[in-house]
């Protein structure tokens, strides 16, 4: 038996070397392999590619989830409806520069009292402050509430009117004027009550 074996080794070397040299390619079922090549630098290109992509878009979007969860309330009702990517990188910003305008102020504040100076603010001043932010904080509900309640959308001329009369109304009210005998501004808050 061990006679045998190279025997048959030695017929298969004849017949390999038969078959050395002669092209059957056209018995062959798939593409040659240069075809093959560069058609897989394709795909292997592309699945890659687009599996990337994906997941960028994917972390994108998980971070504009995030900011949308961390952006305050009020600044989420004043778009009256879905946020949009955009939007909400827009409020974002806006909110970040609220921020970091508020930590300016509370900075020189700090900076003022440690020199020993009063507040820079005067009591007008701090008054005109608070009537704006609560006019605002109203003028927000009422947004909302139309939006939710009586289906007020962005978008209907109704809408941006009541938009322009609020911010009109806030501008003539917090132009600094000479205080009249009267009082420090407070009086206009009592006459929508």
């Amino acid at each position: 038996m061990d006679e045998g074996i190279p025997h048959l080794q030695e017929r298969q070397l004849l017949e390999h070397r038969d078959f050395i040299g002669l092209d059957y390619s056209s018995l062959y079922m798939c593409k040659p392999k240069r075809s093959l090549k560069r058609d897989d630098t394709k795909d292997t290109y592309k699945l890659p590619h687009r599996l990337i992509e994906k997941k960028r878009r994917d972390r994108i979007n998980e971070c504009i989830a995030q900011l949308k969860d961390l952006l305050p309330e009020h600044l989420k009702l004043t778009t009256l409806g879905h946020l949009e990517k955009a939007v909400v990188l827009e409020l974002t910003l806006k909110h970040l520069k609220a921020l970091t305008a508020l930590t300016e102020q509370q900075h020189q504040k700090i900076i003022a009292l440690q020199n020993g100076e009063r507040s820079l603010k005067s009591p007008v001043q701090a008054d005109l402050d608070a009537f704006h932010s609560g006019f605002q904080t109203c003028a927000k509900e009422v947004l909302q509430y139309l939006a939710r309640f009586e289906s007020w959308t962005p978008r209907e001329p109704r809408c941006a009117q009541l938009v322009s009369h609020l911010h009109a109304v806030a501008t003539q009210l917090l132009t600094p004027q000479v205080p009249s005998g009267r009082g420090s501004g407070r009086a206009p808050c009592s006459a929508g009550a």
